[in-house]
């Protein structure tokens, strides 16, 4: 499929309803992960000029492995295990914060739904 002319190579496409996510998975990101990451996942959100580090584009998390999404390594990342993706643990352990204020949901299941939803986000050639 070739790219409109004036159009981006590599176009933000969030996971569309037929995509196989948990129906919130869109909300989650804009409610948790936006105001750092940036509505466009790129990592320029409104409370990034307020960090020590700033926070990663995450549409580029396949390109910088070569093309593969790590989806266990960003699970693993999101649920505050592991690694440290920021240098410290700045970021909120989701999964915690999930159980704490989605009632009713499966924290796993939620994070896996976000998980989901980055992997669908990705600009998937390496530089």
């Amino acid at each position: 499929m070739a790219a409109a002319a004036g159009a981006s190579p590599h176009p933000l496409r969030p996971p569309q309803a037929t995509d196989t996510l948990a129906p919130d998975a869109a909300r989650l990101y804009a409610t948790y992960c936006a105001a750092c990451h940036g509505a466009n996942a790129k990592g320029n959100g409104p409370a990034a000029i307020a960090m020590k580090v700033m926070p990663p584009d995450l549409t580029r998390i396949a390109a910088r492995n070569g093309g593969r999404f790590p989806a266990e390594r960003v699970r693993q990342i999101v649920l505050g295990r592991g690694p440290a993706a920021h240098g410290d643990r700045s970021m909120p352990v989701w999964g915690d914060v999930f159980a704490r204020k989605e009632a009713g949901s499966d924290p796993r299941t939620l994070v896996d739904a976000l998980v989901q939803y980055l992997d669908g986000l990705q600009e998937r050639r390496s530089e």
